[in-house]
């Protein structure tokens, strides 16, 4: 039987969500308007395993064929700061400032760089640049269209070919049949569990992806306003009970911080160098939490002011510490997981879609904020040491949470540098380091107990970012190389358990055991934890 995979986190919808939304009704007018609709993608760009915007990394399709059965389905509303100009150049050098400027969103340059670069349309770049333009409606349209065919079997799905010439010179019927795996899927059905029982009826039929909801940024309930007093903090709250109590599906978790200020907890630095000519991320980057953001984490948790379990907050939506800042997860360790956890209100840390970071504890990251600049790693010079990624103390509260790391696919994430970026370590190397490394770390802190070291082995799984416009591990750049991957690893932690000194893989005896591992790293982890904490 084919191995099955998951995606901790991951944007099935997103490509076809952003080239549809503004002309939904000239898509639906072509039957075309559909989660499953497949954007056609550039090959060129797949093939070369480029940055993942110019092709599809995880659309339902590839998904579908990939024999991905559970994943974690991430709404995401565009930040607008990926598309509006910078408010201050920050820059002494003439090319930068030249550059800032004439890529201003007033501009019609910049506008040009959505558009070819990230693939968006130019209505949705318009309407996300627009005064119009809400985070909370667009995370409601977008909640709606995943939504839309939840629970249906398609008899096959339509292709998309943007751009006239594109469909003049491009035979799509030739295109199908040749990368069938790509394009092309039929008798297909997802299904996004309304409960518990619903849950595991999903997961054990394999005709059917089971997809779970998640939110990526707090942003997405609208507390950009916050800021400019144009909505309260009980607005917020209001959402919250509206997203609990009145969405037909539950919401799993929420990545609380992104890439900018929202108003609630600071984020981490994620944006390489070259990318502050055009982004600034820096108000609130690296700060901890907001008095704001400590009500409303509470009420997504569930918890009241005394951190008891509140029903009338509604179920638990999880929070996922993926780029939240190293001070933010402090503050969120200390006073509400550890807390909580020695009262027995064990509370799942995730960190959805990460890389290692080879550092020891939050505070050592904390000390070194400046340091980050582009290709800053740890002392082995393996792992990229942004606070970004997860520490030593990160993983230790993820093991004694019964929590979940989702490993990234993205190679800068990753630990790959300029200097490395055409090695082999551009592989399946690069991926082992990065779970070893966390294996490793579990297995030698001595705040866990013999039991607890094991258990880290259940506590890691897939994490992609795929379709988060990633540039991925050369040799795996889509879902549909997840076999190769897993085929990979497999030989890899066979000769890597050969080794007297490898005391994390000492409970590797056969080859056997290595693929069960295997098994739980690509699969059986997600499932055992999206089973024990799925919303009643």
């Amino acid at each position: 039987m084919a191995r099955k995979f998951s995606d901790l986190h991951c944007h099935n919808h997103m490509r076809a969500h952003l080239h549809m939304q503004e002309k939904r009704e000239v898509f639906e007018g072509k039957e075309e308007f559909s989660p499953w609709t497949v954007i056609s993608s550039n090959r060129a760009g797949y093939v070369k395993g480029k940055m993942g915007a110019s092709y599809s990394q995880c659309d339902l399709v590839k998904a579908w064929n990939g024999n991905v059965r559970l994943t974690f389905n991430s709404l995401y509303p565009l930040e607008r700061q990926f598309v509006l100009g910078l408010d201050k150049i920050n820059s002494v050098d003439l090319l930068n400032i030249a550059v800032g400027i004439s890529t201003h969103d007033k501009l019609p340059l910049r506008d040009l760089i959505q558009i070819f670069y990230m693939r968006i349309p130019l209505e949705t770049v318009n309407y996300v640049q627009s005064n119009s333009y809400d985070y909370w409606e667009s995370l409601k349209r977008e909640f709606e269209f995943v939504l839309m065919d939840s629970g249906k079997t398609i008899e096959s799905n339509k292709i998309h070919t943007s751009g006239i010439l594109r469909r003049i010179f491009e035979n799509e019927k030739k295109r199908k049949t040749k990368f069938n795996k790509e394009l092309w899927a039929e008798n297909a059905r997802y299904l996004i569990p309304e409960s518990t029982k619903e849950l595991e009826e999903s997961l054990q039929n394999d005709d059917e992806i089971t997809m779970i909801l998640t939110i990526e940024g707090s942003h997405a309930l609208g507390t950009d306003l916050l800021e400019k007093g144009r909505i309260s903090i009980e607005e917020i709250s209001k959402r919250i009970q509206e997203i609990k109590h009145e969405w037909k599906v539950p919401v799993f978790f929420m990545t609380f911080s992104h890439h900018f200020n929202n108003n609630l907890c600071g984020h981490a630095h994620s944006i390489p160098d070259k990318g502050k000519i055009l982004l600034n991320q820096v108000h609130n980057m690296n700060k901890g939490f907001t008095d704001f953001g400590k009500r409303i984490v509470l009420e997504l948790l569930g918890l009241d002011q005394n951190l008891e379990k509140d029903p009338r907050l509604g179920y638990r939506i999880l929070i996922d510490v993926k780029h939240m800042s190293a001070c933010g997860r402090m503050e969120y360790y200390q006073e509400i997981i550890l807390p909580c956890l020695a009262k027995g209100d064990k509370i799942p840390v995730i960190a959805s879609h990460c890389g290692f970071s080879g550092v020891q504890t939050l505070q050592k990251h904390i000390d070194c904020f400046d340091l980050e600049k582009d290709d800053f790693c740890d002392e082995s010079k393996k792992f990229n040491a942004w606070n970004i990624n997860v520490c030593e103390e990160d993983i230790e509260m993820i093991v004694k949470t019964d929590g979940l790391f989702g490993l990234s696919f993205d190679q800068r994430i990753l630990g790959i540098t300029k200097e490395n970026k055409k090695s082999r370590r551009n592989g399946i190397e690069l991926l082992w380091d990065n779970i070893e490394g966390i294996a490793k770390s579990a297995y030698a802190n001595p705040k866990l107990s013999e039991a607890e070291k094991v258990k880290v082995w259940k506590c890691m799984t897939l994490g992609t970012d795929f379709e988060g416009l990633i540039d991925p591990i050369d040799h795996y750049p889509t879902v549909l190389e997840f076999q190769l991957f897993s085929s990979n690893l497999i030989f890899t932690i066979e000769q890597a358990r050969k080794d007297p000194n490898a005391t994390h893989l000492a409970h590797l005896k056969t080859r056997e055991d290595t693929e069960a591992l295997v098994d739980d790293f690509c699969y059986n982890n997600a499932e055992a934890f999206v089973r024990a904490n799925y919303p009643k």
